[in-house]
């Protein structure tokens, strides 16, 4: 599904914006990513780009394994409107995703796949992609880091969405009594970027680190050369020309009026 396509239809839905859609969108597309993880959906919008970028590059290449996803968030997701099963039923692409609506957590959910995929102590991964923006916070998310470790495929790669969130910049969250309750460091504190920062970086099983935004990435190490990192930097590029062409009108209007 091209993009233009599936921004018709995801495009106005929080919480992802389109333009980071298109990152996730062409790295997928750059990087051959077939089976991919996501941990937090809400509305389901990452998801449909995620899964829109599968179903073009199967169309690309006419290749039969045309790759999945599996996301997982708590059951509070199922408020949200629309859901990410409206979602997915609009955009057509349903047979690509499998939502998992967790009655715990996600890293619950994760402790099931380490126990399915354990054979003599030795986890066989599942994942060459995941995608982490759900909790937010340092003992959710931090714990997660360590078990996607386990179920990412050498050189497969996890992105963290929201380095610079806190509780006392959320607004929906800001006042409620759970976070007025938080110490004054656990609300001011961007808790990605302290797990990418003292968790992700010294992570001896990882490298080619890069914090773009409010994204941070960190590809598992394999040994062998990839083309995953050249397809990442491309991206950015492809972004950066786009948005310069964007201005280009801009800034010869007040060059000249």
């Amino acid at each position: 599904m091209r993009f233009d396509d599936i921004v018709k239809v995801v495009g106005t839905i929080p919480f992802l914006p389109p333009a980071d859609g298109k990152l996730l969108y062409d790295f997928i597309l750059a990087s051959g990513r077939k089976h991919i993880l996501e941990l937090g959906f809400a509305h389901g919008t990452s998801t449909c780009y995620m899964a829109a970028a599968l179903d073009e590059a199967g169309r690309i290449m006419g290749d039969a394994q045309k790759g999945e996803i599996v996301t997982i968030d708590n059951l509070s997701a199922d408020e949200y409107i629309p859901d990410i099963e409206t979602l997915l039923k609009r955009t057509h692409l349903a047979s690509y995703v499998t939502p998992i609506h967790s009655e715990t957590s996600y890293t619950w959910e994760l402790k099931r796949m380490i126990e399915a995929q354990t054979r003599n102590h030795d986890v066989q991964p599942l994942f060459d992609f995941c995608f982490i923006d759900g909790a937010h916070n340092w003992e959710t998310d931090g714990l997660a880091f360590f078990l996607v470790e386990k179920l990412l495929v050498p050189g497969g790669w996890i992105l963290f969405d929201d380095l610079d969130w806190t509780y006392a910049e959320r607004p929906s969250l800001r006042d409620t009594p759970m976070v007025k309750a938080m110490p004054h460091d656990v609300k001011t504190t961007p808790h990605i970027d302290r797990i990418f920062s003292l968790l992700v970086i010294p992570h001896p099983s990882f490298e080619n680190f890069r914090r773009e935004g409010r994204w941070g990435w960190a590809q598992k190490k394999s040994g062998i050369p990839s083309r995953s990192v050249e397809a990442l930097d491309k991206v950015y590029q492809d972004r950066s020309i786009a948005s310069d062409a964007a201005q280009l009108p801009r800034k010869i209007y007040h060059r000249f009026v």
